[in-house]
């Protein structure tokens, strides 16, 4: 039998020294750790620190996923711990994908391209006179020369039941173009009608 480590005494149990109470059994490894370290709280805390940014470098990691950056973690340590992580962890991440955007289509103003008749909604204004029908021509040929007007490209083409107007001769459908608010800006349009084949155009003040 072999004899105690610390007192030499051949009189020994199984786990202690029966004469000096010595422990006779192998250590931990935490009992080496804990006489290595002995009691100083501070080392005790320090250990705990290393374990704590262990654990946050392997959360750091995970999270990660698939990158290859260079992660650097401060603590509490004398110097910064540096992990390279070199292999996926979760796979790629999918790509980030966009929805395109759609954006209403504004309605075109009553102007070259127009497709429709304009109302006059102005109680006092100036206009181009493109004809002047007879009422009992019926209003289907003005609206036919009010056509033709918009397929060449004249502006804000309508009609007026001169009935309802102050200054036009009743008893007529009147096909004009354009609302201005100058005889002077009304004007400046009158070539364009002529060119586009109603050479009687002109000016005209519409009130109601």
């Amino acid at each position: 039998m072999t004899g105690c480590p610390r007192c030499g005494a051949t009189d020994v149990g199984d786990d202690y020294c029966l004469s000096c109470g010595a422990s006779l059994r192998a250590k931990t490894r935490g009992e080496r750790l804990h006489e290595r370290l002995g009691a100083n709280p501070l080392w005790t805390a320090l250990a705990v620190l290393v374990v704590a940014a262990l654990g946050a470098l392997v959360a750091i990691a995970v999270s990660r996923g698939g990158s290859t950056e260079e992660t650097v973690v401060a603590t509490n340590l004398p110097e910064r711990t540096i992990v390279r992580t070199l292999a996926p962890v979760l796979g790629t991440l999918p790509e980030a994908t966009t929805t395109p955007t759609t954006t209403a289509a504004l309605p075109l103003p009553a102007g070259p391209g127009a497709t429709s008749l304009t109302e006059w909604t102005v109680p006092d204004g100036y206009t181009l006179v493109l004809a002047s029908v007879p009422r009992e021509n019926g209003r289907a040929t003005a609206v036919e020369i009010a056509k033709r007007a918009l397929s060449q490209g004249l502006p804000a083409v309508g009609l007026l039941d001169s009935k309802d107007f102050a200054g036009l001769h009743p008893g007529y459908f009147v096909v004009f173009s354009g609302v201005y608010s100058s005889d002077a800006e009304a004007s400046q349009h009158v070539s364009q009608a002529k060119t586009a084949g109603f050479s009687a155009a002109y000016t005209r003040q519409v009130t109601r």
